[in-house]
């Protein structure tokens, strides 16, 4: 067999010209097992990819997820907040005024707006009612045999893109003083 059929029709390489940089130019590319040259595939490229879009995607949507826990228990710690501060004004008044409030009332203007610039001190009313769309529902009644006894229980409603959510504080106020 002569050079030419070695090779399969190819000419011989020509010999190197006196160094290792000038033989790495001359020499043909390395074939890998197989006889594949050496690189990635193109199968393999596209695997790649598809694995670096799956685990993007599942961060995306983890920090999607983050972001939707953070509004709801922020929501949740001001609903909380405003219920909290309505009872606290309630325990704060004789049992003659809470009974006199007896009934189904939305919260005072005055102090809802109050109770607003409380959460959003730098904001205008507006701005925090938007960021905030609060519901305020108060229940006060007797529903106690003795006339010295009535019950409140103060609600906060708010609704977003996964429903309804309400925050309940109730309090049963007694008269000490008989």
């Amino acid at each position: 067999m002569t050079e030419m059929n070695a090779r399969k029709g190819r000419p011989s390489p020509q010999p190197a010209l006196g160094g290792t940089g000038a033989s790495r130019m001359l020499r043909p590319a390395r074939k890998g097992p197989g006889g594949a040259k050496g690189g990635f595939t193109l199968v393999e490229v596209l695997v790649t990819i598809v694995v670096i879009a799956f685990g993007c995607l599942a961060a995306l949507l983890m920090q999607s997820n983050a972001l939707r826990s953070n509004t709801m228990s922020d929501n949740m710690t001001v609903a909380t907040f405003l219920a909290e501060s309505e009872m606290e004004r309630l325990k704060s008044l004789t049992f003659e005024e809470m009974t006199a409030e007896i009934g189904d009332r939305g919260p005072d203007a005055t102090w809802w707006a109050d109770r607003m610039n409380q959460v959003c001190p730098t904001t205008t009313p507006e701005t925090c009612q938007a960021k905030y769309p609060f519901e305020m529902q108060l229940r006060y009644f007797s529903r106690y045999p003795t006339n010295y006894s009535n019950m409140a229980e103060v609600s906060v409603a708010w609704r977003d893109n996964t429903g309804r959510h309400t925050v309940n504080n109730a309090a049963v106020m007694t008269d000490l003083s008989f």
